[in-house]
């Protein structure tokens, strides 16, 4: 996985079939990630991991790496970082009774310390609304406020929109994804996003073609800085993905693996 996969083999791959029946729906997301940060002075690599399971079948939205916009259903995920820095678990959990949730984060299991508790609602399975808590060792408790919402354009379209902030409103975050099919099996997902922590504010942006099931290319920019990627599906289960990024530090490669089933 060190070594990214040129986009010319994406290409070359979208008229390649499905290899085996496609599952409807999915409850266990399995990722493997490795990061690498290229400057002048060093390099600086980093690996992760991750396990995502949910308590409900979710269904694609009509490509194999979305299935909608926002969790209604009780998961929990485990994931494990490797980096220069750090060598750590972290854990999270959203439980959902009727229409109420609440979720539990430890960023990493060895400092338990560091948490965070959230209490949240759901209206009409479109607006999911939360207060959370972050608790820190060696700083001041922190409470945000965040909303999601998502309007279904039809079947398959749909446009999302989430905001947070805290509770002093000197750090703030908003995104916006759509989500569209254009043709036979070609879609486009755009996904903007806005942060201002009171000092510093940065804009990113993204935009994924889908040629078809099997290949996508993607395109945009964070903080002015290009940002590429390419996904290649081998089918419904399993897919493989490649990053780029131009950063302040130098260039960032990513390569990432993805099991679901």
């Amino acid at each position: 996985m060190r070594y990214l996969i040129p986009l010319s083999l994406f290409a070359l791959s979208c008229s390649l079939p499905v290899i085996a029946s496609e599952p409807k729906t999915h409850q266990w997301f399995n990722t493997a990630t490795y990061n690498t940060l290229k400057n002048i002075t060093n390099d600086n690599d980093s690996v992760a991991l991750s396990s995502h399971y949910y308590f409900a079948p979710q269904q694609h939205s009509g490509v194999w790496d979305d299935f909608g916009y926002l969790d209604t259903d009780t998961n929990i995920k485990l994931d494990y970082l490797n980096a220069d820095d750090a060598d750590n678990f972290g854990l999270f959990a959203e439980g959902f009774y009727n229409n109420w949730f609440a979720s539990v984060e430890l960023a990493d299991l060895g400092e338990t310390d560091d948490y965070s508790l959230g209490l949240g609602y759901v209206f009409a399975q479109s607006l999911k609304v939360s207060v959370r808590l972050a608790e820190f060792k060696a700083a001041d408790t922190i409470y945000w406020f965040k909303a999601q919402y998502n309007h279904q354009l039809n079947d398959t379209d749909y446009l999302g929109f989430t905001i947070e902030t805290d509770d002093d409103i000197d750090t703030w975050n908003a995104s916006t994804r759509y989500f569209h099919h254009l043709s036979h099996e070609r879609y486009l997902s755009v996904d903007l996003a806005y942060e201002d922590n009171g000092v510093d504010s940065v804009f990113s942006g993204m935009a994924n073609y889908y040629f078809n099931r099997n290949v996508a290319i993607g395109a945009g920019v964070a903080d002015s800085h290009l940002q590429l990627e390419a996904k290649y599906f081998i089918n419904s289960q399993y897919y493989f993905a490649a990053h780029f990024s131009d950063v302040e530090e130098g260039e960032q490669y990513a390569a990432k693996f993805v099991a679901q089933f």
